[in-house]
C-alpha cells in the first residue's frame, strides 16, 4: 500500500463559524466550519498543491441560506474541475434525480431557499483532487457545477 501523504490537522475537534467570504489555508485541515450568515457567501478551498494529501474539512449549514447561497469553490486560479463528488445523499425520495454526483467540477452550492440547517459536505484532498461527500434534507439542497 502506497502512502500518499499526511497532514497535521484538527481532526474535527476545532469548530469555527464562517460568517463572511473566506479563503482556507493548509492550516485549516481537519476543521469543521459552520456556515452561519444572513448574507450568504463563498468559501474558497486551498489549491490541491497547497492543501496536499490528507487535507480534510467539513462544512455544516448552521443558518439556512435565504436570499443567496453558500458556495464552496476550488481555487480557480490554480485548479480546474478538481472536485470529484461521489454522491450527495438526499433524504427526500419523491423524485428520480436524487444523489447528485460529478466526476470533475468547480463548485458545491448550498441552494438558497432549499438547503436547511444540518445539511453538510465533507472534503478530502489526495494532492491531485478534492473528494466530496455530503447530505441534504431536500431535493436540490446541494448542487454541483
Amino acid at each position: 500500500m502506497a502512502k500518499l501523504g499526511s497532514r497535521a490537522g484538527w481532526s474535527g475537534n476545532y469548530c469555527h463559524d464562517l460568517t463572511a467570504a473566506t479563503s482556507l489555508t493548509p492550516g485549516d485541515s481537519g476543521k469543521v466550519f459552520f456556515l452561519n450568515s444572513s448574507s450568504e457567501f463563498t468559501t474558497t478551498l486551498p489549491s490541491v498543491a497547497d492543501a496536499g494529501a490528507g487535507f480534510h474539512c467539513k462544512f455544516i449549514v448552521k443558518a439556512a441560506p435565504s436570499g443567496a447561497a453558500y458556495v464552496v469553490t476550488e481555487k480557480t486560479s490554480a485548479d480546474t474541475n478538481v472536485i470529484i463528488t461521489n454522491g450527495i445523499n438526499e433524504l427526500e425520495v419523491d423524485t428520480n434525480d436524487d444523489g447528485p454526483y460529478n466526476a470533475g467540477h468547480t463548485t458545491i452550492t448550498f441552494a438558497d431557499g432549499v438547503a436547511v440547517a444540518g445539511d453538510w459536505i465533507e472534503l478530502l484532498c489526495d494532492g491531485t483532487n478534492w473528494y466530496a461527500t455530503g447530505q441534504t434534507k431536500a431535493d436540490g439542497g446541494i448542487t454541483l457545477a
